[in-house]
């Protein structure tokens, strides 16, 4: 694991700290981040929070990043590392991560694949989201598990 190069890249707590202590929605938190379980680099906390942000990644829901800090914050994990990871699943990226995972959802559920239309609207999407949800989350869910899984592997 490239320890130096990623202890380069990481944001001085001290300074991070400053700026951020007296911000009101930091208030509760404040007890929490001066853990340095959070900010150190080690094998259990940059691989699970690679594996933490590269799950929440796949979920198609919005605030991945909230998600990865809350998840950080609860398993002790690498915050800077749980937060970038989740930009795995980026504005060039999504439409296929979740495009496959709905076609798997299909496969392992055996249902049909809904049709897509050529010009995909926002009435489309809540006229129909009842027949895709169950597919889509439980392929989300499934690649969201495979991609963790070979994250944390990869980076053991």
């Amino acid at each position: 694991m490239p320890r130096k190069f990623l202890n380069k890249l990481m944001p001085d707590r001290h300074e991070l700290h400053a700026k951020l202590h007296k911000k009101w929605y930091m208030r509760p938190f404040q007890a929490l981040l001066h853990d340095p379980a959070l900010w150190h680099i080690n094998r259990h906390g940059s691989c699970g929070a690679f594996a933490l942000g590269l799950f929440i990644c796949c979920l198609p829901i919005p605030g991945h990043m909230l998600l990865a800090v809350l998840g950080a914050l609860y398993w002790r994990f690498n915050l800077p590392i749980a937060v970038v990871s989740v930009w795995a699943n980026n504005p060039l990226t999504f439409g296929a991560i979740y495009y496959f995972s709905y076609k798997l959802g299909t496969i392992l559920l055996g249902v049909p694949p809904h049709p897509f239309p050529n010009h995909m609207s926002l009435s489309w999407l809540i006229s129909e989201f009842n027949h895709i949800w169950a597919p889509l989350w439980l392929g989300c869910i499934l690649m969201g598990l495979t991609l963790a899984l070979i994250g944390y592997i990869g980076l053991k």
